[in-house]
């Protein structure tokens, strides 16, 4: 019985116990450790401990390769900003990362997980241009002090969360799956790279993550063309499924350039600060945006420019939210927000801004579905572009008298802006409003004018409202009519009316017409209308009379009442015609 219980016993330990001995062997010596000390003598204990975590056969990988004592990403010995405190154990030799990459019999061994590596210094330039790299990189809190090479490199993704690097050159680059040089959600601390990085041409097929990472411009740019525009991103043509963000404490000493990108969902600014005084600060001109762009959000915090942010030709198939920002920048230079011939799909806000020191917001040719905006919000007189600017509706400030104030921000007069801002008024039922901003725009149109169309502007005004109140015309022409019934009425009682014979003498049987002022003062008055009393009676300018009006004797000349009666046939002619004119609208603009 005790021979076959030892018997068992051995059966079973003697596997378990050659299990053991075969992790432990693996742990101090794998064969990819192996592979690699033949090509790369005296490996580090980082480069040992990056080796063994991607091994395939490695079952009971940690999370990390750490390089440091600690697989806690947050642990402060993990800081790269001390990177020059640490010992060279935490040394990885670029050229070790550059074999993993290309080396058949390397990539046969590494896990599908690919290289997971914290808190190591990377040694020498990273050079991984026109390689097809099998596996994802993710070099969490790194040091990589020396310049990193990605032209035209594929690679499933590529993480440096929290890293410090210097400039990264990879125009054309290809990501199957996402890019981070940061998070959004502090996870790691923030990335920072202490020169350009250049991404232009390149190729996302999932989201390009800037997050709270921080960056500044190289003293030569790679591209010679953008020499002067101290450009600290460039990813100008990048095409990207998904979306883009630089917020919540991401900030850039330096150019941020995403010119004619391609962008699938959203672009996030918010919480961002982007610096480049006297210069752009951001530029997404002729890029396409899938989904919403957002300079200011509110959970995410507000927007901060120093420099020009242009978004010139750019489409946005979303809405494009601007809810909390500052556009600084000093009085003498060019900064604001330059968005002509902007497309947005959806609504345009703009609320909460602070423009200051004369920043400008150049809507010039621009195309919203809705408009809304706060009064705080907008700019110094002179620095409103909107002329060719056109929306279905807007909200905010809806009052007319107070819309009319923004548009005369404008530096100079544009008719455009008035017509479609009475437009939409007209649309949402405002058609007092609308009327009203018709005619501040023939005001504000004259306003430099000469003298005589000055004059001529006034009458217009006064009398039919430009075109756009013809009914004026026609009380005009009631008050004419009762002065001309008063005078013909003060003219008949003081005698200076004399009947129109011997010229139309009538028969010596036939009773002679009486005279009626209202009807006469209607006769002369309108043109294309005859009562026959101007037939009858016409005024006797030699004559003199007197008559009583409200107690008070009152001498009459007859040529007096003959001067007036000239001039209401005159102001007849005038005022039915431009009634005519204001009606048809032969005199409006609009």
């Amino acid at each position: 019985m005790i021979a076959r219980l030892v018997r068992k016993v051995v059966w079973i330990a003697v596997p378990l116990l050659a299990l053991l001995a075969a992790g432990t062997a693996f742990a101090s010596d794998s064969s990819l450790v192996k592979l690699a000390s033949a090509r790369f003598p005296k490996l580090t204990h980082a480069e040992v401990a990056l080796l063994e975590f991607v091994e395939v056969g490695n079952f009971n990988r940690p999370e990390w390769a750490a390089a440091g004592p600690s697989q806690n990403p947050l642990d402060p010995s993990n800081d790269p900003k001390d990177a020059a405190s640490w010992t060279h154990d935490r040394d990885i030799r670029a050229t070790l990362i550059e074999w993993l990459a290309v080396d058949p019999a390397a990539i046969a061994r590494i896990h599908p997980s690919g290289i997971r590596v914290l808190g190591a210094r990377v040694v020498g330039s990273l050079d991984l241009s026109y390689v097809h790299v099998p596996f994802v990189i993710m070099m969490i809190r790194c040091s990589i002090p020396e310049q990193i090479r990605l032209q035209a490199t594929e690679i499933p993704r590529l993480d440096l969360n929290g890293s410090y690097t210097a400039d990264i050159f990879a125009p054309d680059i290809r990501v199957d799956g996402s890019l981070f040089f940061g998070w959004d959600n502090h996870e790691y601390g923030p990335f920072h790279a202490n020169g350009e990085i250049d991404i232009a041409g390149g190729r996302v097929d999932g989201d390009i993550n800037f997050g709270e990472g921080h960056f500044r411009h190289s003293k030569a740019p790679f591209d010679d063309n953008l020499t002067g525009m101290n450009v600290a991103i460039d990813a100008t043509r990048v095409e990207v499924k998904h979306g883009v963000v630089m917020c919540c404490g991401f900030e850039s000493d330096g150019a941020v350039n995403l010119s004619a990108s391609t962008i699938g969902v959203d672009l996030f600014f918010a919480g961002g600060r982007f610096l480049n005084p006297d210069n752009i600060a951001i530029t997404v001109s002729g890029a396409r945006i899938g989904g919403n762009v957002f300079l200011a959000l509110e959970p995410l915090g507000a927007f901060y420019s120093d420099g020009a942010v242009e978004f010139v030709a750019a489409h946005v198939a979303g809405v494009f939210s601007t809810s909390g920002g500052t556009f600084a920048g000093k009085g003498t230079e060019r900064h604001g927000l330059f968005a002509s011939l902007l497309e947005v799909n959806g609504g345009f806000g703009w609320l909460n801004v602070d423009l200051e020191n004369g920043a400008t917001l150049d809507l010039t040719g621009a195309s919203v579905f809705g408009f809304g905006d706060d009064q705080r919000s907008w700019p110094q007189p002179g620095k409103l572009l909107i002329d060719g600017f056109t929306y279905k509706g807007f909200g905010g400030v809806k009052d007319a008298r107070r819309r009319l104030q923004w548009v005369g921000l404008q530096p100079e007069f544009h008719p455009q802006p008035y017509r479609q801002l009475a437009k939409v008024l007209r649309e949402t039922g405002d058609d007092g409003g609308a009327v009203t901003v018709l005619i501040a725009a023939e005001d504000a149109r004259y306003q430099k004018s000469n003298l005589l169309e000055r004059l001529l502007a006034s009458f217009l005004k006064v009398t039919i409202g430009y075109g756009h109140r013809p009914l004026l015309a026609m009380l005009w022409s009631f008050g004419v009519v009762l002065v001309g019934w008063l005078v013909v009425n003060v003219g008949k009682r003081a005698g200076v009316m004399r009947p129109t014979y011997p010229e139309n003498a009538p028969p010596s049987e036939t009773r002679y017409e009486r005279l009626y002022p209202f009807l006469y003062s209607l006769d002369v008055f309108l043109p294309f209308v005859n009562l026959h009393q101007e037939h009858y009676f016409w005024p006797n300018s030699d004559a003199k009379g007197q008559c009583t009006i409200v107690g008070y004797p009152i001498r009459i000349d007859g040529s007096l009442v003959l001067y007036y009666l000239w001039l209401q046939i005159i102001a007849g002619w005038l005022l039915s015609a431009i009634f005519i004119a204001g009606v048809t609208g032969l005199l409006r603009n609009d």
